[in-house]
């Protein structure tokens, strides 16, 4: 996705699950990792995110498969996707 697509999207915070699409609500009920619904629905790579926010890509990995990462790592990511930290935690 182009810079200026994503800057177009809507910033999210903790509360306003009313913002994230249903199909993402479904996936993180289903037990999908936030971290890895909410990034594919704003069509960004790991290796992208990983450029944006600094964190490393194995880091993004094992936070996708359920390891628990820094909260300074997940306040990265949830900066680089443009949501609050609250979001990416279960």
């Amino acid at each position: 996705m182009e810079l200026r697509h994503f800057r177009q999207q809507p910033n999210i915070g903790p509360r306003d699950t009313a913002g994230l699409p249903n199909h993402v609500l479904e996936k993180i009920a289903a037990g999908e990792q936030p971290l890895k619904a909410i990034r594919e629905w704003r069509c960004i790579s790991q290796t992208d995110l990983a450029d944006r926010t600094g964190v490393a890509v194995t880091q993004i990995m094992r936070c996708e498969s359920g390891w628990l990462i820094s909260k300074e790592a997940l306040r990265l990511l949830a900066r680089g996707l443009r949501v609050h930290d609250e979001l990416l935690v279960d």
